[in-house]
């Protein structure tokens, strides 16, 4: 019986770590290729779409929403960046400690904190 309820919690902890990590992936994707779209359009209009974009920032209530969006997608790119690597940390972590390997499990707690240092920082 307990065996097939460890077995049903691995099952289930594999399967969220891979589409939470795809999730993530996905997120921080899209958040690059909407500024690489704007970078495009910026550059074929010249630089004019981006001086309106920073001038946008200026107005009232559209300035805010310009500005929220921006802040979004900066929060998008770095939130899923940690979390990918935070999910390959704990995966590297549950190996080292089913096989007893202290040294892995210790670098593994090392990474998580340089990761949380990371982004504690940039906010």
């Amino acid at each position: 019986m307990f065996g097939s309820f460890k077995k049903a919690i691995k099952n289930a902890g594999r399967f969220l770590s891979t589409t939470g990590k795809s999730a993530l992936r996905k997120v921080g994707d899209t958040a690059r290729t909407i500024r690489k779209v704007g970078a495009a359009v910026n550059n074929a209009t010249g630089g004019s779409a981006g001086a309106a974009w920073e001038a946008s920032k200026s107005m009232p209530g559209i300035g805010s929403i310009t500005t929220n969006f921006e802040k979004g997608l900066n929060l998008a790119e770095k939130a899923s960046d940690a979390g990918v690597s935070a999910i390959g940390i704990g995966e590297r972590g549950m190996k080292a400690a089913r096989s007893g390997n202290v040294a892995g499990l210790a670098r593994a707690a090392k990474d998580a904190k340089g990761v949380y240092t990371k982004l504690k920082k940039k906010n």
